[in-house]
C-alpha cells in the first residue's frame, strides 16, 4: 500500500520467517530488515552439528545476504537499534538515524543467560549464541580434551554429542536450574542423568558451583562440591534472556520479554513481538508463556508477519504442552531423543 513501510528488528529466526512471510502477504509494501550481525540468517540450532564437523558454514544459511536482495527486501546489516519512539512510529539506530514506518515486528531474541551466583566465573565460560561462538569453540577444542557442561537447556544436549563425536571426555553438571525456565524436580534430574551417563557421559548431580580458576590456556580449575576438576572448556547454558533492554522506557509492557496478546500484539499500533523475546497471553491460563526453539520460532515470525498484514492469526498452544508452574511452552521430555 502507498506510503507503507514495514520494519523488522531482528534477523533470527523469527524475524527472517516474518520478513519472508510480509513479502509474500504485503507484495507492494517496502520491507526493511535490521540486523546488528553482518551475516545473514542461519539456523542457530544446528551449531553443534557444525562443532562436530557434521556439516560447513554453508550449510547453515537459510537467507544469505544476497537472497534478500533477490526478494526486495532491504537488509540493514550491522546495524543496531538504540530506541524505537512508539508514538512517532520511529525506530531509531545507534548512529541517530531515525526509519519511520507503518508496522514493526520486534525479533530481537536474547543473549546467554548466566545465574547470578555464577557472574563472576562468567569470563572463563563459554556460550553457544552465534556463529562467532561456534567458531571460537572449533577453535578452542583443538587444543583441549575435556568439557564441563553446565546447566540444560535446548543446546546443551547438542552441545554435549556434538563433544562426544569428537572423542571429547564431557562432564554435565546438574542442579534444580539446569533447565531453566522449566523448574526441575528430583525425578527429572535422575531421569536426564541416567540418559547422559548411558551414553558416557560423567554428571555430577545437585552439586554447586564454589570456584573457577584459569590455569594455563588449556586448563580451568573448577570446584564443584566436595569436588576437584581439571578442564579444557567450561560451557554454559542457561538459557536467553530476552535481548529487550534497549526498548526499556518505551511504553511496551515487559516483564520477562514483551508482553503480547494470542494475536502477538502489543497494544501499539501496529507493532507486534515475536520469538524469544515475546511472552504471550494464554486465556485458559490467565497468564503468559514463552516460546522456546527454532521451529516456535519460525512459526510464530510468521503469525507475527501475517497479522500485520491484516490477518487474525492466535499464536496457539495445548494445555497440555505448557508446563503447569512456569506457563512455558516447552516438551518437557525433549531429552529422551538424546
Amino acid at each position: 500500500m502507498s506510503g507503507e513501510h514495514f520494519i523488522i528488528i531482528g534477523n533470527g529466526p523469527a524475524g527472517n520467517q516474518a520478513a519472508l512471510t510480509l513479502r509474500e502477504s504485503a507484495p507492494d509494501t517496502p520491507v526493511t530488515l535490521i540486523s546488528k550481525d553482518h551475516e545473514g540468517s542461519y539456523r542457530p540450532n544446528l551449531l553443534p552439528k557444525l562443532i562436530a564437523g557434521k556439516i560447513g558454514e554453508e550449510d547453515l544459511y537459510v537467507s544469505g545476504v544476497n537472497a534478500y536482495k533477490e526478494r526486495d527486501i532491504k537488509l540493514r546489516a550491522g546495524q543496531r537499534v538504540a530506541a524505537v519512539d512508539l508514538e512517532g512510529k520511529k525506530v531509531i539506530l545507534d548512529h541517530k538515524e531515525r526509519l519511520g514506518y507503518t508496522g514493526l515486528i520486534l525479533a530481537v531474541g536474547g543473549t546467554p543467560r548466566i545465574p547470578e551466583n555464577m557472574l563472576a566465573f562468567q569470563d572463563l565460560m563459554a556460550t553457544l549464541k552465534n556463529l562467532l561462538d561456534a567458531k571460537n569453540w572449533i577453535k578452542k577444542l583443538e587444543k583441549v580434551e575435556s568439557v564441563l557442561i553446565i546447566g540444560g537447556d535446548l543446546t546443551s544436549l547438542g552441545v554435549t554429542r556434538a563433544l562426544l563425536q569428537l572423542e571429547k571426555k564431557v562432564y554435565f553438571m546438574l542442579n534444580e536450574e539446569a533447565f531453566w525456565p522449566l523448574r526441575c524436580d528430583k525425578e527429572m534430574l535422575e531421569e536426564v542423568a541416567n540418559r547422559l551417563t548411558g551414553k558416557g557421559v560423567e554428571v555430577l548431580i545437585d552439586q554447586r558451583l564454589k570456584g573457577v580458576a584459569r590455569v594455563s590456556e588449556t586448563v580451568c580449575r573448577v570446584e564443584i562440591g566436595e569436588s576437584r576438576l581439571e578442564v579444557g572448556i567450561i560451557g554454559a547454558f542457561f538459557g536467553l534472556h530476552p535481548d529487550i533492554r534497549f526498548l526499556a522506557g518505551s511504553g511496551l509492557r515487559m516483564d520477562r520479554g514483551i508482553l503480547v496478546d494470542p494475536y502477538l500484539y502489543t497494544g501499539f499500533d501496529g507493532v507486534y513481538a515475536t520469538g524469544d523475546c515475546a511472552q504471550i497471553y494464554h486465556p485458559a491460563l490467565k497468564d503468559y508463556w514463552v516460546s522456546i526453539g527454532h521451529d516456535n520460532a519460525r512459526e510464530l515470525g510468521k503469525i507475527a508477519a501475517m497479522n500485520l498484514a491484516g490477518g487474525k492469526v492466535k499464536a496457539e498452544v495445548g494445555g497440555k504442552s505448557i508446563f503447569e508452574e512456569e506457563g512455558i511452552r516447552v516438551n518437557t521430555s525433549w531429552w529422551m531423543e538424546f
